[in-house]
């Protein structure tokens, strides 16, 4: 008798030794798996989620709640369990769960890993959240930074060669022969014109960086572009500085026509300052797999491959004295952004016998986008 109820206890032991080994093995790989899926979350809501899917199915409760985000309910009969989800000096909130019947020691601890487990994902996020805010405070001040050099250097010699010239138009004008005052309304005339252009590329800048540009897409020629930007530069120099380069089959893309237009004049003008005055720009045309490709190829100085992404910075200026031949450094950066609002993007690269070709690439239609061919008329 004595053996037998020996053997019986020790039977006992083994199994509740076995059920408790059961036991941890699955709270392990319940809070294993939690674990894993809130490790590829990023949203507080969806992490919320993962785990009163885990509390519901996994630990049986009756009910999950989150506060403040959800009003405490009646138990109904139910044991409810409280805890706060907090991540070191941080609580993201409070999680209320309902059972049936009070929980073992065991479930309790496994409740309590879990909504650690929650908390620090959510800790994750918010830190993640803070560096993004962070960053962008820091452009921001980068940027205004920028913008008040411009405005301290940029912009204000156009106004002082303004308000000099007004002055010079008041007090000698009638002593002043016809020609000297024609020169001087000139002046003023061209340095509004230039006031006016800085204030737009930074207004351009601003919506650009906000996200604030809207696309007017339809489908249009990039030979167009190339020639509306050719007449420009030619009324603007009175010579032909532009060579335009063009296949017959080149397709039609869909893109905003004045934004295309700005960012292809940007271009070419920066590279016009730069371009020898016994060559032309080249604006050239062709199609890939994937993409049509404008080509604008200088002839001027060399950019070197570790300063190519620099250029298209906001308000760039270069070492070597490059960019004291005209522009506060935007034209670039607001081509790059108009280009990105497209799905495209601008890369330079090195020109066969010196200087350097943009290379302005736009995303190339499928066939089922394609417009379809007009009919003929009857």
């Amino acid at each position: 008798l004595a053996a037998a109820l020996l053997a019986g206890r020790l039977t006992a032991y083994a199994r509740e030794q076995a059920e408790e080994a059961g036991l941890n093995a699955e709270q392990q790989e319940i809070l294993y798996s939690l674990t894993s899926d809130l490790n590829l979350l990023t949203d507080p809501d969806a992490i919320r989620a993962e785990l009163r899917r885990v509390i519901l199915s996994r630990l049986g409760a009756q009910r999950v709640d989150f506060l403040p985000g959800a009003a405490p309910r009646a138990t109904a009969g139910g044991s409810a369990v409280i805890i706060l989800l907090e991540a070191g000096d941080t609580v993201y909130g409070t999680l209320q769960a309902v059972f049936d019947g009070p929980l073992n020691a065991s479930r309790h601890r496994l409740l309590l890993a879990c909504a650690g487990q929650a908390a620090l994902a959510l800790q994750r996020v918010d830190l993640t959240e803070q560096a993004a805010r962070g960053r962008t405070v820091a452009e921001a001040d980068q940027l205004k930074t920028a913008i008040l050099h411009a405005v301290s250097h940029d912009l204000r010699t156009p106004i002082t060669i303004i308000k000099t010239s007004a002055a010079n138009l008041d007090d000698l004008g009638d002593r002043l022969p016809p020609a000297e005052r024609r020169e001087l309304a000139r002046s003023i005339e061209s340095q509004a014109d230039e006031l006016d252009r800085l204030v737009g590329n930074l207004l351009d800048l601003s919506r650009l960086q906000a996200g604030a540009v809207v696309l007017h897409e339809d489908w249009n020629s990039l030979e167009e572009i190339a020639g509306d930007v050719a007449a420009r530069a030619y009324v603007a120099h009175q010579a032909e500085r532009i060579e335009l380069d063009f296949p017959d089959d080149l397709p039609l893309a869909r893109f905003d026509y004045g934004l295309m237009l700005q960012a292809l004049g940007n271009v070419v003008e920066n590279a016009l300052r730069h371009e020898p005055a016994d060559r032309r720009i080249i604006i050239r045309g062709r199609p890939l797999a994937d993409a049509l490709i404008l080509e604008v190829i200088n002839h001027g100085p060399h950019i070197s491959a570790a300063e190519r992404e620099q250029v298209m910075e906001p308000f760039y200026q270069s070492r070597d004295g490059r960019s004291q031949k005209g522009g506060v450094g935007l034209g670039l950066a607001i081509a790059r952004g108009i280009l990105e609002a497209h799905h495209g993007r601008i890369s330079i690269e090195d020109t066969p016998g010196g200087g350097v070709t943009f290379l302005l690439r736009l995303p190339r239609p499928s066939s089922a986008d394609k417009p379809a061919p007009e009919a003929p008329p009857c």
